[in-house]
């Protein structure tokens, strides 16, 4: 599933497609490439990992379902925890807006579990939510993103308010490539 989202977004990733049904599953559509290994696997992550490196937000294909997706398919704006079985996570459409034709701006601060801690072996640990938040799920038109107040449409799928790279680059890590690693 991770390997057919990488190839809806990000075009020089792309192996050869196939024919294309529209009663299909979507990663259906492309053709696995032959993976190496040993040195030339190596080589070849090596290779991607400068690729990610280099690549610009114009070579993204943000809006791979077409900019009116999300009408489609309501539940993608949708903000709130997501639970399945004993996992629950925090989910916000506005923290990638452009993948729904909108302007990215500086999203607001998660939803955070209301209590957390780390199990004694280390391995894992144990989150709790609000009771509230089990209920949220069942109610996607009370929790959903209005488009038009978040943000704005855009002529380019890649615009982003003018504060957000600053504020990215302050929670992410913009490069994959070590700089002292170079590439071979």
């Amino acid at each position: 599933m991770l390997q057919a989202w990488i190839y809806e977004y990000f075009p020089l990733f792309r192996p050869s497609q196939l024919p294309q049904s529209p009663d299909a599953p979507r990663a259906s559509w492309w053709i696995s490439p032959r993976l190496p290994g040993g040195d030339e696997a190596r080589q070849r992550l090596a290779r991607y990992r400068q690729l990610l490196d280099e690549l610009s937000a114009d070579v993204v294909t943000w809006t791979t379902y077409g900019r009116d997706g999300h009408t489609d398919i309501p539940r993608p704006l949708y903000t709130g925890p997501i639970r399945f079985s004993d996992i629950t996570e925090g989910y916000d459409p506005a923290r990638c807006l452009r993948q729904f034709g909108y302007q990215q701006i500086i999203p607001r601060a998660m939803t955070v579990p209301h209590d957390q801690y780390r199990l004694a072996s280390g391995s894992s640990y144990i989150v709790f939510w609000d009771p509230w938040g089990n209920q949220l799920w069942d109610n996607v038109a009370a929790r959903r993103l209005d488009l038009n107040f978040a943000s704005r449409p855009c002529e380019h799928p890649s615009e982003i308010v003018e504060e957000y790279v600053d504020w990215f680059l302050t929670r992410s890590h913009p490069r994959i490539t070590h700089p002292t690693d170079g590439v071979p």
